[in-house]
């Protein structure tokens, strides 16, 4: 049964085939493209994507929001250009007033203190609650996030097949924009997730998932997310209308501390942010030095610093950073 039920059902998957094809999953966009697809069949029920139906959609879409988010122009822009490629003269492509817009979390840049206080308190709240494994996982996957600077989603999505501690490194597959890369361990996390590994092993035999979730399987974002911010509030951290840290901050931290590490060593800061750009997955070297941006408090040498690229330091799309 078609997840489609308009006139455009047959076009709209040809345009998710053709973005499985690329590796792309594109679940939330589907989710757009349904609505859409149920819009034009209570609105005309159109054979062809018109301006009439696109830009009525966008506009209701627009009406019923209560923040800037725009994320939902995009997939009906590229089914607009995906129509224009195959040869359909008469698809509408949705013009520069549409503008895209994303909401970007507030970046909470972590203390030693916080961090420290943090890891304290996860080694003993993770023994509160009796299910499998978990005294084992979250504590190495948040150190894993720590050390490596990499995003939750592909500490949760990394696979045992992936993780070589002997060597010491892991390859990240299947990443943001399908940027796969290589990460080499410190001598101390290798030893750390040694320790760790034997344990789950243990718990879940021939696991998939290097961190699994509670029935072995993958790791939820929620279980990331919950209990790291379980973890901070029990470690008496501050958490309020301007403090919202997050798992993900880590990855902040890690790129903002090897930036004023290098300062402090007196290395050229801005030779060395295209190996951070690679570590860390960035498409751009721009995405990078977002992460001068950040810092000026935290960096006594940050106008320095940023003198020579003032004009480049961008604002860019979260899933980058």
């Amino acid at each position: 049964m078609s997840i489609f039920i308009s006139n455009l059902a047959p076009s709209l998957l040809d345009f998710l085939s053709f973005k499985h094809a690329l590796g792309i999953e594109y679940k939330t966009s589907i989710v757009y493209l349904r609505q859409f697809d149920m819009f034009n069949y209570e609105h005309g029920n159109y054979n062809s994507l018109s301006k009439k139906i696109a830009e009525e959609w966008v506009n209701q879409q627009a009406n019923k929001s209560t923040t800037q988010d725009r994320s939902w122009i995009s997939p009906i822009k590229e089914y607009g250009r995906f129509l224009k490629s195959i040869g359909d003269n008469n698809a509408y492509i949705l013009d520069d007033r549409y503008t895209i817009q994303h909401y970007h979390s507030e970046v909470y840049l972590l203390t030693d203190y916080e961090i420290q206080s943090f890891f304290k308190k996860c080694d003993s709240y993770v023994l509160k609650h009796k299910a499998l494994g978990r005294p084992y996982v979250f504590p190495a996957m948040y150190r894993f996030l720590y050390c490596t600077g990499t995003r939750c989603g592909e500490a949760r999505n990394l696979k045992c097949e992936n993780v070589h501690l002997n060597p010491g490194y892991v390859d990240i597959l299947q990443s943001k924009a399908h940027r796969d890369r290589r990460l080499y361990l410190t001598d101390e996390l290798i030893v750390y997730l040694k320790c760790y590994n034997k344990a789950i092993e243990a718990c879940f035999h021939n696991r998939e998932y290097f961190f699994p979730g509670g029935n072995g399987g993958i790791c939820s974002s929620t279980a990331v997310s919950s209990n790291f911010k379980n973890i901070w509030i029990s470690a008496g951290l501050k958490r309020d209308g301007k403090v919202k840290s997050r798992a993900y901050d880590f990855r902040h931290h890690f790129a903002c501390a090897n930036i004023m590490r290098w300062s402090i060593e007196g290395k050229n800061v801005h030779a060395m942010l295209p190996y951070l750009m690679r570590y860390m997955g960035h498409s751009s070297l721009e995405s990078t030095y977002y992460y001068i941006h950040l810092i000026p408090d935290y960096f006594p040498q940050y106008s320095v610093l940023t003198a020579p690229t003032e004009d480049i330091i961008p604002e860019v799309e979260e899933y980058e950073i």
